[in-house]
């Protein structure tokens, strides 16, 4: 992409939401076969008393659906960048059985990586009053991306209204700014410093002595870096600090995404899976209003998902220098 001469990116990952109202173009929904496969192989991994961590697609196999899960690799790395699993039976499965489950999935995909200095390779999205970390707080999630290339997540409580995960395309949000404000596109394209938490307790600088674009080609293929909370600090540079045309561009940005013909509101079910490349999806959370009851609260499983076969970031669009495998997650803090 150059910045002499911008112009609309196409291809499959550039789409609107109202290219996907009707479900049933985009919704997988597992055949009989396939849930048996699933059922086997949980009963395998429980019965043999495997960690997560020594799971492999070996162990998990999935003949049923061998085929189907190299269309959804293709799908996430050059079709519309998002697929979604559903006809678990919810109530099947307990709650580590169904983390069994998203894991199995997620390592015929791609290599499972921490998702913070804890270690943890399968997250829980509840509210936890954990300011800082998108995942463990409620209420509504402003437009960003994750710092990996695939996101798995698995509902196993809904809340009891409201929670949708609406999806954007960024590359159609890149062209309606280009279409509409291209003055805008020259910050983005610059991009911003980041620091969070992670940053500031590993041993690289609290702020990224680059910049990182938030639209970029890397091999030539679209990537998009987008993580507002991380361009605001903890020790980052406060918004309000910035120059005014690159907090125009970042507002600009997220208004246009959460336009309501620019999104898909996901609503995850129970047991439903859902895997996004965040190199062409930006994703947000509505707001919601959960249970009384604490065990009722909303939760989801989420997983980080790096993927070997994929161009690879160079360092100079990475945000994190100490990773946890594959070139991606966040490493373990040690004592």
């Amino acid at each position: 992409m150059s910045l002499k001469d911008p112009h609309p990116v196409t291809g499959p990952c550039v789409w609107c939401g109202t290219d996907y109202r009707d479900a049933r173009h985009w919704v997988y929904q597992l055949s009989g076969d396939a849930l048996a496969d699933i059922d086997r192989a949980v009963h395998r991994v429980r019965d043999a008393g495997l960690n997560l961590e020594d799971v492999t697609p070996a162990q998990f196999d999935l003949p049923a659906l061998a085929d189907d899960l190299g269309t959804m690799a293709e799908i996430l790395h050059r079709g519309r960048g998002f697929v979604r699993l559903q006809g678990i039976d919810r109530a099947r499965y307990s709650d580590d059985e169904l983390g069994i489950i998203l894991w199995g999935l997620g390592s015929h995909l791609g290599i499972v990586v921490s998702q913070s200095q804890r270690g943890d390779r399968l997250g829980h999205v509840q509210d936890r009053g954990e300011i800082g970390r998108y995942y463990g707080i409620g209420g509504p999630i402003e437009v960003h991306m994750d710092p990996v290339d695939v996101t798995g997540l698995m509902c196993l409580t809904p809340a009891r209204h409201g929670g949708a995960t609406p999806l954007m395309s960024s590359f159609a949000v890149h062209n309606a700014i280009l279409a509409e404000r291209p003055d805008l596109l020259p910050a983005l394209y610059r991009g911003f410093h980041y620091g969070s938490e992670t940053v500031i307790k590993s041993d690289q600088p609290p702020i990224t002595e680059h910049r990182i674009p938030v639209f970029n080609f890397v091999d030539g293929e679209p990537d998009c870096f987008f993580l507002p909370a991380a361009i605001r600090g903890p020790k980052g540079e406060p918004r309000d600090r910035m120059p005014a045309m690159e907090q125009e561009a970042i507002a600009y940005l997220q208004a246009v995404a959460e336009r309501p013909d620019m999104k898909i509101d996901m609503v995850i079910d129970p047991a439903t899976v859902q895997f996004v490349n965040n190199r062409v999806i930006l994703h947000a959370r509505a707001d919601y209003q959960d249970w009384p009851q604490p065990e009722r609260k909303r939760h989801l499983l989420r997983m980080w998902l790096m993927m070997p076969d994929w161009p690879k970031r160079p360092p100079e669009v990475q945000m994190l220098r100490s990773t946890d495998r594959a070139g991606g997650g966040i490493a373990k803090a040690t004592a």
